[in-house]
């Protein structure tokens, strides 16, 4: 009935307009086809490696890495290795031998006209799976060590162990010829002589040592023993680590063993990154065709004055190379802190250590040039003017993508060390990082001309863009801290380098956008790490007199009017620190930015009232009980700003009027602070918790009390400030006057952002960095739980703190100091009351508490944290403290300056100017110290700081394009994923709905 009617193939073939492309219609069988694609290689089966079709569709189904990462998922990795760990393997040598082929092959990149292949798109999806596989293998790796560490298997081989990092060796073969062994050579003509060397041999320069093939050898897989005999698969003599030894005889330890997997994908990859047509231009491909792997530098800058020129096309290309190779190089991230230093990193070992002089130059070179190079000509700068980063095309955008890339690598290689490595010398084992190395030789200034404008470029677009100077502007740099780091390892570096920043005059612009950056980023935890570590960088560079000196010169860049000072650097500096110190979640700054501020405080003239106000509101919250009394470490922040005050009334006294009548108007805080016990600051916390408590029943009365709205708003920023709500309203309504404002004590945060305790880095142990600020993160991703800090310091001492009153002193000047062996008993008049700034007491609120109750109180610890101090620990470090010079002074100056003026308060008269500008004290004062600034010093957990910073902005990155190390479970930090708010929420809430997620 129904034979004659017509037959449709399909609905789009019907309508004329096919909804799916063939490649998309062989991307979704490759989905769901549970015997031709991505299910088979878990299934029941094992695939062999003859099946060439199957495995020829990983190399030439996808079209970007994008659909690599939605057609193979992380499970789908994870059921092979857990299911099959044998198509696992199969996948991973066809892919790798496949890769190793066509580099040598005379059509790569491009195949003759009449071929239908694309070798480009084969290799880079070589790399795209590749990439894919080797997280989870790697994941899987960081399981079995851990289970091994807590000896739940034995000792059996991972599948890690097993196809990637082990070296099989060879059968003895009589007829092998070494004539042509690539040898490491810093020659530039190396290997011009081997004539007879075929292509393949040609393409890997970068074997690190190993020998090559010969050139009858003809690349083969061999299922039996599942090795690929391809150009890289020669033996190695087993000595520097290349294979198993047992030492039991000489004939043993000259055997020979093939490279393993991930050395010989280690050494494709560099020479992909080097291959004329692919990732550098044509033009420098050699006469020969062979000779297609040139070592030259992508860009003109450091070592190189003339430029390659590049493609976009090219660029994606080196941008997909340098992601696998950062893959490559990713062990770390599935490494846990407290094993980061004693866990190799091989292939990031052979970078860093065995790579030969002219490729390990020719990679640094190229991996700084293409980082700052591109600055300003990607941000579209015109005729010198600011960069219109909105209009930026998409060519610009990927170029941008492989700037990041390359200083991620370029990071990340800077940032191995062995442990025990202290050698500084290129010796013959190569026992240095040699790009360390290199980093600390450059010397011309030329080169440190272009370094120092490209991140001084980079830095001012970032200002620029941040600070909504380019109206409609949105687009941040994604590579902002990878910026700061390459700074700030230039100037550890590179003495020379330092030097020539200090010189140069552009010093001062660098640490305005160092505070900038501070100000504008203080206020978002994501970033808290990029923070902490601007808080080193600006300890690193206070260290030398010539950059406190410059401080004291006029700010020239335009600093956005939110943040603008009045006066010079130093005040700008002094302003900005003070309101970094005022942010919730910061205390870990703490100890780096006053000790900033300690170095440069003997160069410093005409601080401004502004900048002097706030540094002695600094040192009265960080002298208060409540803030003195919650961490050990707390004591040295105000060591810290004593010894900043004393260097000022020691070596620039008549230039600092403002700041040394600042002192004079705080008396009553250094001489609390000289007689100060544990039960006296117990009773005056005690005595705050009466007077809130005071308040909050004034404010419970009928038409006094504030309405849900502002309740909620005082308890939400109390739990911020790690604060009484009440302790806020009292701050509020003394604020409520301009006299009040500059004298009113505030209470340091003892609070992160989730409203619990981080502790602080003690700054008697400041080179101890205490890992737990959390890495950047972008608006989806935030970053927490690095590594925990290190083990608690000793406690503060008088001889951890060097008493700057060691030193001799006049009869006149021991008459002023203070009585500490009479003034620091338990019985202290201070608890008693306290004298506010005009020399009055303040009424103590309540009965007064007896000292065994107050001891009880410190027992069940104080602060956030629930320290608990004793009268020991107090008396420690309180005779420590510098007191004597401030406390000289006070007693010196303060009866010249009533004398002029009535009460010590409001603004200066010229007078007391005249005065403080002409007086002198250096008959009273004991002999000044010696001036020896702090410089930051690495240790191991700063170190594994620094390396999870810079690890995790990476993984944020891998978020924003395909999300390379994606539900992969990283071990060397944790991960926080922030709610998506706005449309994209809107959009995933529907999407969930209808069953699409």
């Amino acid at each position: 009935m129904f034979k004659n009617l017509p037959t449709f193939k399909s609905l789009p073939q019907a309508i004329g307009l096919p909804f799916l492309s063939s490649t998309e219609d062989a991307q979704l069988k490759f989905k769901s086809s549970p015997m031709t694609g991505i299910k088979r290689l878990y299934g029941d089966e094992v695939i062999p490696l003859s099946d060439v079709t199957y495995w020829a569709q990983y190399y030439t189904l996808f079209n970007s890495a994008a659909d690599v990462y939605s057609l193979i998922t992380v499970q789908d990795v994870r059921q092979a290795l857990s299911n099959h760990p044998t198509n696992l393997s199969n996948l991973v040598l066809t892919l790798a031998h496949h890769l190793f082929t066509l580099l040598p092959s005379q059509d790569f990149p491009h195949p003759s006209s009449t071929s239908s292949q694309d070798l480009t798109k084969e290799a880079l999806n070589c790399l795209r799976v590749l990439g894919r596989v080797l997280v989870v293998i790697y994941e899987s790796e960081a399981e079995v060590r851990e289970r091994r560490e807590h000896g739940v298997i034995d000792h059996e081989h991972s599948f890690a162990e097993k196809y990637l990092w082990s070296r099989h060796k060879v059968e003895p073969n009589s007829s092998e010829d070494n004539q042509f062994k690539i040898e490491d050579s810093d020659a530039e003509g190396e290997g011009d002589d081997n004539t007879e060397m075929d292509e393949g041999v040609r393409a890997f320069k970068a074997t690190i040592g190993h020998p090559a093939p010969s050139p009858t050898a003809k690349p083969e897989l061999k299922k039996e023993e599942g090795i690929i005999n391809d150009p890289l698969s020669q033996a190695t003599p087993n000595s520097n680590n290349a294979g198993p030894s047992n030492g039991e005889d000489d004939a043993q330890a000259d055997e020979e063993y093939l490279p393993c997997l991930v050395d010989r994908l280690f050494s494709c990859t560099i020479d992909l990154l080097f291959c004329a047509g692919f990732t550098v231009p044509d033009s420098v491909r050699g006469d020969n065709l062979a000779e297609k792997i040139n070592y030259v530098i992508w860009e003109k800058g450091v070592g190189s004055t003339v430029s390659i020129g590049s493609t976009a096309e090219l660029d994606r290309n080196k941008t997909e190379v340098l992601r696998f190779l950062l893959i490559l190089l990713s062990t770390t991230i599935y490494t846990p802190p407290h094993a980061l230093t004693s866990t190799p990193n091989l292939p990031l070992q052979t970078l860093t250590h065995s790579l030969e002089r002219r490729l390990v130059l020719s990679l640094l070179c190229s991996f700084l040039n293409t980082s700052l190079a591109p600055s300003r000509a990607s941000a579209g700068l015109i005729s010198g003017q600011l960069p219109y980063n909105h209009l930026i095309s998409k060519a610009a955008e990927e170029r941008r993508t492989l700037v990041r890339a390359s200083l991620m690598t370029l990071l990340v290689a800077l940032d191995h060390r062995v442990e025990g490595e202290r050698s500084m010398s290129m010796g013959e084992g190569k026992e240095e990082n040699a790009f360390r190395y290199f980093i600390s030789k450059l010397h011309r200034k030329e080169d440190f001309s272009f370094i120092l404008d490209g991140i001084i470029g980079i830095l001012q677009e970032h200002n620029a863009v941040t600070n909504n100077y380019l109206p409609g502007s949105k687009k941040p740099l994604p590579y902002i801290l990878e910026t700061y780091i390459l700074l700030w390892r230039m100037v550890d570096l590179n003495k020379r380098f330092r030097q020539y920043l200090l010189d140069s005059g552009k010093a001062l612009d660098v640490v305005c956008y160092v505070l900038v950056t501070c100000l504008d980023l203080k206020d978002d935890p994501a970033h808290h790490g990029l923070l902490r570590l601007l808080s080193y960088l600006l300890q690193t560079l206070s260290a030398d007199q010539a950059f406190a000196k410059g401080l004291n010169q006029t700010i020239r860049l335009s600093i956005p009017s939110k943040w603008a000072v009045q006066g010079s650097a130093s005040d700008f500096l002094i302003v900005s620190i003070y309101s970094i110190a005022t942010t919730p979640g910061l205390n870990p700054l703490f100890p780096a930015l006053t000790i900033s501020i300690a170095n440069v405080a003997p160069y410093l003239v005409n601080i401004g009232v502004q900048a002097s106000t706030r540094l002695l509101q600094l040192f009265k919250a960080f002298s208060a009980p409540n803030f003195l009394l919650a961490d050990e470490g707390h004591p040295r922040l105000v060591y810290y700003l004593l010894e900043t005050f004393n260097s000022i009334l020691y070596f620039q006294l008549n230039e600092n009027p403002n700041l040394v009548y600042a002192i004079l108007r705080s008396h009553q805080d250094f001489q609390t602070l000289a007689t100060f016990t544990l039960v006296s600051g117990l009773r005056d916390i005690q005595r705050r918790k009466a007077l809130r408590a005071a308040a909050a029943e004034k404010n419970a009365k009928p038409g006094l009390q504030r309405t849900n709205s502002e309740l909620e708003m005082l308890a939400e920023k109390a739990a911020l400030l790690g604060r009484d709500p009440e302790d806020l309203n009292e701050d509020n309504n003394a604020s409520s006057t301009p006299s009040s404002l500059s004298q009113r004590p505030f209470s340091p945060i003892d609070g992160n952002e989730n409203g619990s305790a981080q502790p602080l880095t003690t700054p008697g142990d400041l080179n101890t960095a205490d890992p737990l600020a959390p890495a950047p993160a972008t608006a989806n991703v935030d970053l927490a739980d690095l590594p925990p800090p290190p083990p608690p310091p000793p406690a503060v001492t008088a001889s951890a703190i060097p008493a700057a009153q060691a030193q001799p002193l006049s009869e006149k000047a021991r008459g002023k100091m203070r009585a500490t062996d009479s003034m620091t008993d338990l019985s202290s008049p201070t608890g008693n009351g306290q004298k506010n700034v005009d020399g009055g007491i303040e009424s103590q609120q309540g009965p007064e508490i007896p000292d065994e109750e107050l001891m009880r109180v410190a027992q069940a610890g104080v602060g956030p944290n629930g320290y608990v101090p004793t009268q020991e620990w107090v008396s420690s470090w309180q005779k420590g403290l510098p007191l004597d010079p401030v406390l000289v002074a006070i007693s010196e100056l303060l009866p010249k300056i009533q004398e002029t003026q009535n009460q010590v308060i409001g603004a200066p008269s010229p007078k007391v100017f005249n005065i403080l500008k002409d007086v002198s004290l250096s008959e009273v004062l004991p002999p000044a110290p010696p001036i020896v600034p702090r410089r930051f010093l690495w240790s191991p957990a700063s170190c594994v700081w620094l390396t999870s910073l810079l690890w995790g902005d990476i993984y944020v990155a891998g978020l924003t394009t395909d999300g390379v190390w994606r539900d992969t479970q990283v071990r060397l930090f944790g991960i926080k994923t922030a709610p998506v708010k706005g449309r994209g929420a809107q959009v995933g809430r529907v999407l969930k709905m209808i069953g699409v997620v």
